[in-house]
């Protein structure tokens, strides 16, 4: 049996046993997401809200989950199925998203998920502003540097405020 499917099993055993063990619905439904599933992590990310209704993580979870087939340019309907409308799941992603940031203002990977999904949706000075707010957390993003200098036009040193360190940056 592989690791995962092992750890898989694990947390299933330890979430029938616990019903309010929120690390355990969190670690599953990251694996979910990791298979390709976001169907089944959301149900997870949804009873953890139930319990915590102020969890960001979850609802940065649900966002990733939502907006996965555009963030991972997979089409909608190899996920959901033929009747997904793909403009709801855009919806619902930003929204979660944007919960997820009210909640927890440094957490990157919201940031920069909702930065692209705003991109999709044609809103570039959004996706512009949660981006540097992204790298003002985490500054040795090099990937969201690039997006950033991309979408821009503009060399990233000039984007960002004087004296923040950019990491290494690799030819």
């Amino acid at each position: 049996m592989s690791d995962q499917k092992s750890t898989r099993i694990d947390l299933e055993n330890k979430i029938a046993n616990d019903k309010d063990d929120v690390d355990a619905r969190l670690s599953l439904a990251q694996i979910y997401m990791t298979d390709n599933n976001p169907d089944a992590a959301c149900p997870l990310y949804y009873d953890i809200l139930n319990s915590d209704p102020e969890n960001a993580e979850a609802y940065m979870g649900l966002g990733l989950a939502w907006g996965f087939s555009i963030l991972e340019n997979i089409p909608a309907v190899e996920l959901h199925g033929d009747d997904v409308d793909e403009e709801e799941l855009l919806i619902k992603a930003i929204e979660f998203l944007e919960r997820s940031i009210e909640l927890d203002p440094e957490t990157t990977t919201s940031l920069n998920a909702l930065a692209r999904l705003y991109i999709v949706r044609s809103l570039e000075d959004e996706a512009i502003d949660m981006f540097k707010q992204s790298l003002l957390i985490d500054q040795a993003q090099h990937g969201v540097l690039e997006e950033l200098q991309k979408l821009t036009g503009t060399p990233v040193w000039r984007l960002l405020e004087k004296d923040v360190y950019m990491g290494d940056f690799e030819e």
